[in-house]
This record gives C-alpha cells, structure tokens and sequence, in this order.
C-alpha cells in the first residue's frame, strides 16, 4: 500500500514537474500574430526609410537640374542680350513689331466750324510693304493704297466728318493686307483732335462698360450745342442690333433719327455694315453702356472739352478697348496703372477711373510723394484731380479703366491742350512702338513712362537725359521723359525688350490740341 502510494505520488509529481516545465516557456513565443505584425511593422519601416533615402536622391538631382537650368538660361539670356545689341549697333534687328490688326472702323467726329481749311486724315503705318482699301461703302468712296514703310497718309474731305444725332454711311472701313497701326486726325478752324484706332476682332459679341466723359462747361443756350459730349458707333455687320443705356438724369431725354428716348429707356439701333452715328448730348455720359450683336467701333468724346470755365476750347475723341476681363480669371487679381506727365506747359489733369463694378479696393501714389490714398470705391467712376504736373502711380484691386482728362485751360501762353487718352494697364504695355505725331499745324511732344530711360531709343537714337526725371512711385523707380518731338513717323523701343508707355500730344495758339496713347496690346 505505501509502495502503491508512493508511486501515485511520484506519478502526481511528475505530472506536475511536466506541467510545470511547460508554464515555464516564454509566453511571447506562442502570440504568432503579433510578432507577424511587429515583423510587418518593421519590414515597413525599412521600406520607408529607403523611399526616404530615395526622395532626397531625386531632390538633390532637382535641385542640381535646376540649377544647371537656370544656368543655361542666364547664358541664353546673356546670348540673345548680346545679339540684340549686336543688332540694333548694325541697325539689322529681326525683332518683329507689335502692330495692331488689319481691320479697322471708324468715323471722324463731327465738325466744330468751318472755316475754309477743314480736312480729315488717316496715317497708317507700316513695317512692309503691302496694300490697304479705304472705303466708305455707303458713300461709294474707295481708296486703294499701296503701303510702304512708315508713314502713309490720306487726306480726306470735311464732309466725312459726321453729323450729330443721325444714322449715316460715313463709317470708314481700312481693310489691309499687313499688320498695320492707324491713326486719324480732324481739323477745323477752332478744334484739333487725333486718336489711335482699334482694329476689330471677329467676336461674336461686344459689350462695353465704359463710358468716359465730361460735364460740358455752362454757356449760352444758343451754343449748348458745341460743348456736347459724344458717343461715336460704327457697325461692322447688317442688321446689328447696338443697345445704348444713356446715363441720362431724370427727365431727360435726347432725339436720335427722328425718335425721342427718355430717362431710363434703352436706345436700340438697327445698324447695317459700314452705318455710323453720333450720339451728342449736353450731358456727362460717363456710366453708359453699349452692347451690340456685331463687332463695333466705339468711341468718346467731347466737342469743346474744358475743365475750366474760360475761353479754352479743343475736341475731345478716344477710342474704348473692349472689356473682356470680366470673362478671365484674372479679373479680380490686382491691376496696376501709371498714369503720365506732360510737358510744362500743362499744368495738371484729372483722372477718371471707372468700372462696371462696384466695392473695390483703390491706391493711389501722385509722384514721389510718400503718402499713398487709399479709397474703397462705391460709385461707377472716381476722379482724382492733380494740380500739379507729376505721374500718378495706381493700384486697384480689379480691373478699372483709366482714362486721363487734361484742362483745356488758357495758361500764359495762351494754349488750351484738353485732350482725352487711355491709359493701359502695366501687363499691356509694349516694348516698341511705331507711331505717327501727325501735322496738324501744332507743336507736339511725347511722354514715355519706363524703368530705365538708357535703354530706350528712339528713331535709333538715344533719349536725352536732361529731359529725364525720376519718380520713386511703389518703392521703385520710374523714369519719366517728356520732350518735344517733330511731325511724322517714328520708332520707340527697348534694347532690353522691357516694356514701357508711350504718350503722343500737341498744342497750338490759341486753343487747338490733340492727344492718344501710342498703343498698346489688346486680347486677340
């Protein structure tokens, strides 16, 4: 019995000893999922520490490209810097010119007063030879011209000067086999004006918002009709339909063909190709409205312009560029103007700044001053009024039109210069230039707005720099030139291919005066 116990207890300690032994094996040998996770983990580990490895290999092989690219780019730069000036010492640039179209519309404005000697005229400019028909289809008047390059010019009769408040066929139509630039001018006894035509685009549809104008100075009844500001039309389709909203004050109104349109009614013209009107009031426009179906030729204006009340009288006439900014993405991106100087004999000019929009953010710096004026806008248009003669620098938080308004005041001289030009924004400027300062019996002169007047030539030539002045306007500097300048064609470009604004102006005893913008590049 006590053998058979003490085997049963052997045997129980035993068991006990096997069951023991095996208690005594390390737990974390039996959880199989866990190590396959920390193995996974780890594998992971390892392979991110490689893409690591990796990405800053392909960084440090960017940044080397990079730097190779930009190295080659400067010896590119470097290349074509030496070769321009390479070719404008041997007077052989391949450069092309930034011309305009080889459509155009237009109409002359109308007559102010007769005085035996009216004409109108076209310049057109070309750098190639070529042809242009000028015709007035609903006149039957056609002109055949055969370009060659530079200046060419046609004079034409005072009777295509229009007529006020009626539908006519006097809408000019140049049509070229080249990229030309156009300007005209009209010439009258009393009233000087020229301007730089637009071609057309084949667009379907044309809207434009912007209508500057001028309050007309208070005179006589009899003479309300000189002093008018006008909206000039030109249809380039048949059965164009062209809508005008008038900024008419109520209780007024205005007689266009026959037929009387009050405030607030909207003026809705047929036009057929080539047809023109002029619409003339004795009102400020500037808020109206044009749209039409067909491309048009549009244009503002002032028959007597003046700001001042004295005996100062000289047209007004600027073509409007089409808006299209309100169908781009850059429109509510920040636009930037510098709007001229002129020559001492004009002492200061307005600015009238519009848009077809309202709450924006505006900034304006007059010269070197170092206070900035800052205007949340809340109306259609904003003047700023500069006595003095020095460039103004703006800023606006969307698009605007800029357009500059100069007095037509009696100055010692006697020189009444009023006169109306655009003035584009920086992104549109150009680096050359091939104009026309036309010969309207006038004294005439140019203002260029540049970064660095030394790499400017103009006719080949360099500029002068006594007449050179230096604006630090938005922390950097603008040089300014304004100099007198002979009649006929010229050439203005920028070694360095930077772009810059080019004004053209005039004066003459005792109150005629002209002025334009050279150009400017316009959206295709």
């Amino acid at each position: 019995m006590s053998r058979y116990l003490f085997l049963s207890w052997y045997v129980t300690l035993c068991s006990f000893g096997v069951l023991r032994s095996q208690s005594l094996f390390d737990e974390y040998d039996f959880r199989c999922e866990e190590r396959r996770d920390q193995k996974i983990a780890a594998k992971l580990q390892l392979y991110e520490d490689k893409i690591k490895a990796l990405e800053n290999q392909i960084k440090s092989i960017d940044l080397k490209n990079q730097q190779d690219a930009e190295k080659i780019n400067d010896r590119i730069f470097k290349l074509e810097e030496t070769f321009q000036n390479f070719t404008n010492k041997n007077g052989s640039s391949t450069k092309p010119a930034q011309l305009m179209g080889r459509e155009f519309y237009m109409v002359f404005p109308p007559l102010f007063f007769d005085g035996g000697d009216s004409y109108c005229v076209l310049y057109i400019v070309s750098i190639t030879t070529g042809t242009c028909t000028v015709a007035l289809p609903l006149l039957t008047k056609r002109y055949n011209l055969d370009l060659k390059p530079g200046q060419n010019t046609l004079f034409l009769l005072a009777s295509y000067m229009a007529l006020e408040n009626q539908m006519e066929g006097k809408g000019v139509h140049i049509d070229c086999s080249t990229n030309v630039n156009v300007y005209a001018a009209k010439h009258d006894k009393f009233t000087t004006t020229a301007f730089l035509v637009l071609p057309i685009h084949s667009r379907f549809h044309y809207k434009y918002r912007y209508i500057p104008s001028i309050e007309p100075k208070s005179v006589a009844p009899q003479y309300y009709h000189l002093y008018n500001s006008t909206l000039s039309i030109v249809s380039s389709g048949d059965n164009n339909v062209v809508t005008v909203n008038l900024n008419l004050t109520e209780g007024d109104s205005i007689t266009i063909d026959n037929q009387t349109y009050w405030y607030n009614e909207s003026i809705r013209l047929l036009m057929n190709k080539y047809e023109s009107v002029v619409i003339s009031h004795g009102m400020d426009l500037t808020g109206s409205s044009v749209s039409s179906i067909d491309p048009i030729f549009l244009a503002t204006g002032n028959n007597c312009g003046r700001l001042h009340d004295d005996n100062a009288c000289s047209g007004m006439y600027s073509v409007i560029p089409l808006d299209d900014s309100n169908d781009s993405k850059n429109y509510e991106k920040e636009h930037l103007y510098v709007a001229p100087f002129f020559y001492p004999f004009l002492r200061g000019y307005r600015i009238r700044i519009m848009s077809k929009s309202l709450d924006y953010r505006l900034q304006y710096t007059v010269g070197s001053e170092n206070k900035t004026e800052v205007l949340f806008v809340q109306s259609n248009f904003v003047d700023i009024d500069v006595e003095s003669n020095d460039p103004v620098f703006i800023r606006a938080s969307r698009f605007v039109s800029v357009m500059v308004i100069t007095p037509g005041k009696n100055n010692t001289d006697g020189v009444g210069t009023a006169f109306m030009l655009h003035v584009p924004e920086q992104q549109s400027l150009l680096s050359e230039y091939h104009f026309v300062v036309p010969d309207l019996n006038t004294t005439s002169y140019i203002t260029i707005v540049c970064r660095n007047v030394s790499q400017l030539r103009l006719d080949n030539g360099f500029i002068n720099g006594e007449s050179r002045t230096t604006y630090g306007v938005n922390s950097e500097p603008y040089e300014v030139v304004a100099l007198p300048i002979p009649p006929g064609y010229h050439t203005a470009t920028n070694i360095q291919g930077e772009t810059f604004s080019l004004y053209v102006y005039g004066k003459q005893k005792p109150n005629l005066g002209y002025g334009f913008v050279a150009g400017f590049k316009i959206q295709e």
